[in-house]
């Protein structure tokens, strides 16, 4: 027997064993939407889906599925039959198709068929009979309208499809906290898996990584059996703060990986990586670069409609080599997005030094998007050490409901220490010594990168290629 073929039937018996996990095979990987369409009209006037462009984009990114989004014109429906999925197909690339839920009709109506969610199962199914590599469907934001999607109504879906194409896989898209427990006892049994899109909830932001395991876990435990797929946002969510970093979505799609070796998670589909240079987001605006020097800066903040307690952060610790000297000074810039016409007494942003407050300076007090320099003496507080522990963070002072704010830290200097990176150019460097005390407040390193979509897609072609 050649060591190739004993390879292969050690993974048959291993996949045999009682618990073995199905992430032995590497997983959906892939991204969601950002559709391409061709550069210049064909002779009937439109500009139809490029093929082309897209399968070598989702081939760059090392892509094994890509969910065609049902958004505009008729032509997507039928690009998809007759062009995409044998090009697909050919070049080993999984495809499903994304249909929008009727709560969405005031941007996107998916057509031919509209809000016939039956129609669409059977038509989807038409396509899987003769095309095998469209291996399943989902429903975007299908949890917001349970009043269409009953237990009855899906049952109706559920058959048309499997009448025709028994594997066909429906995969709605879910955010987490709409798993409730009657939504898990009533509709889970009648899916295949669901899309769960990550925004740390409650919180919904696109800069806090750190809940995804426990999310994860928590689906795990509760959805025992059904398929689940993470889904990043590598594109701006709606309401955040901030729009997604490249180290963000690297550590989101790093962390997702690792759950579908542990067969936590089927898959990681991301939402709209541009993976091709004609999407409008493969470059960002020089608008978004908000460092004071250079392309980051420490930032801090609190969501509008969010509500905190006193007594929550969040910071950024690093430490510090002492060095010879007699001055020992730590020297900052720090902004924020308030004002003197602000409440004051609420939001304060501090560096404490060693776990003890030595400087502190109200959101309030200066002019809002402005740069201030601030120097703090701690000479006394450090003699005979050889190390120090800093950090800088927001605290809650009195709590708030509604009061948005974004604190900025940028371009320190220290004398007397070294620290690296004090100019905050690289997110790696300060990321994993970030941390939150309660939850809304949250803060990140936010490195900013022209050339978004190249930077991304390689890391994430690098994360596909280990899937």
């Amino acid at each position: 027997m050649t060591r190739l073929a004993l390879a292969t039937v050690l993974v048959v018996l291993l996949s045999m064993l009682p618990g073995a996990s199905h992430a032995a095979a590497p997983g959906v990987l892939g991204t969601v939407g950002n559709l391409i369409r061709e550069e210049q009209p064909r002779a009937d006037g439109i500009r139809h889906t490029d093929t082309k462009a897209i399968i070598a984009g989702l081939k760059a990114i090392n892509a094994n599925t890509y969910v065609y989004p049902m958004a505009g014109d008729d032509v997507q429906w039928t690009d998809l039959r007759d062009e995409f999925l044998p090009a697909a197909a050919a070049a080993g690339i999984d495809v499903w198709v994304l249909v929008y839920s009727p709560s969405q009709a005031g941007c996107c109506v998916s057509k031919p068929f509209r809000h016939d969610y039956v129609a669409w199962s059977r038509e989807i199914a038409k396509l899987a009979a003769s095309h095998p590599n469209l291996t399943g469907w989902t429903v975007d934001d299908y949890a917001y309208d349970l009043r269409t999607f009953t237990p009855a109504y899906l049952r109706q879906m559920r058959a048309a499809a499997e009448a025709i194409s028994p594997d066909l896989r429906f995969v709605p898209t879910v955010y987490y906290p709409q798993f409730t427990d009657a939504f898990v006892a009533e509709q889970i049994p009648l899916m295949d898996g669901v899309i769960f899109p990550f925004r740390d909830e409650p919180y919904r932001d696109t800069s806090w990584p750190w809940s995804l395991s426990h999310q994860v876990r928590q689906l795990a435990q509760r959805l025992p059996g059904t398929e689940i797929y993470l889904m990043p946002y590598a594109y701006p969510l709606s309401h955040a703060a901030q729009k997604p970093t490249v180290s963000y979505v690297e550590a989101v799609t790093r962390k997702g990986v690792e759950h579908v070796r542990s067969g936590e998670l089927a898959g990681v589909l991301q939402y709209k990586l541009p993976y091709h240079s004609r999407d409008l987001a493969w470059t960002r605006p020089a608008a978004d670069n908000l460092a004071r020097t250079g392309s980051g800066r420490l930032s801090f903040v609190v969501q509008q409609n969010t509500a905190t307690k006193a007594g929550m952060w969040c910071g950024a610790t690093r430490t510090a080599t002492v060095t010879s000297g007699t001055v020992k000074r730590i020297t900052f810039h720090h902004s924020d997005t308030r004002g003197p016409q602000d409440p004051a007494g609420h939001h304060v942003k501090q560096l404490l030094l060693n776990g003890t407050v030595v400087w502190e300076r109200d959101v309030t007090a200066d002019t809002a998007g402005t740069w201030v320099r601030a120097t703090v003496d701690v000479t006394s507080r450090l003699a005979g050490a050889t190390s120090a522990t800093l950090q800088w963070r927001l605290y809650e002072r009195k709590a708030v409901t509604n009061y948005v704010v974004d604190a900025g830290v940028d371009d320190i200097t220290l004398t007397g220490m070294t620290m690296s990176d004090p100019g905050v150019e690289n997110a790696a460097v300060w990321t994993p010594n970030l941390t939150r005390q309660g939850g809304p407040v949250y803060c990140s390193a936010q490195v900013y990168h022209e050339n978004y979509g190249a930077d991304l897609g390689a890391l994430i072609a690098g994360l596909y290629a280990t899937g």
